[in-house]
Order: C-alpha cells, then structure tokens, then sequence
C-alpha cells in the first residue's frame, strides 16, 4: 500500500512539471516549413507579429504569410 501512495505521487509531481512547461519561439523568420498548411493545430502559444498583430502561433503566422503572400516575421513571442 505505501509502495502505490508512493507512485501515485511521483506521477503527480511528473505531471505537475510537465504542465508547467512553457513553451516560447524566438524572434525572427518564423519556420513555416514544418507545418502542413493551410492545417494548423489549435495551442496557444501566442507571437507578435512584426506587423504588430498577435496571432495565436507560429502556424496561423505562417498561414496569414501564405494566404496574403506577405512576408511577417515573428517580433516576440507572447502577445504584442
């Protein structure tokens, strides 16, 4: 029984961490190349766009670039 306690909270300490990674990407030319556009996935794992909009990431950056043949690059990541 306390052999099971002690796994039941090592999985939840795992857990815990691993839902507080965040996840950020670096300013520049966003890498559109691995996405499978026009499909993009729904995280919010938001950039700023040099355009100064904020798209909710990479992906919808990329796309917006494809679909208005315009050439935004990523400012930050998080909001603008």
């Amino acid at each position: 029984m306390m052999l099971l306690r002690l796994g039941l909270l090592l999985c939840l300490v795992a857990l815990s961490g691993a839902a507080s990674v965040r996840v950020s990407v670096k300013a520049g030319e966003p890498n559109c190349e691995i996405y499978l556009l026009p499909i993009c996935t729904r995280e919010f794992i938001p950039v700023c766009g040099s355009d100064g909009k904020t798209y909710s990431n990479e992906c919808m950056l990329c796309l917006e670039n494809m679909e208005k043949r315009s050439s935004v690059s990523i400012f930050r990541s998080g909001t603008c």
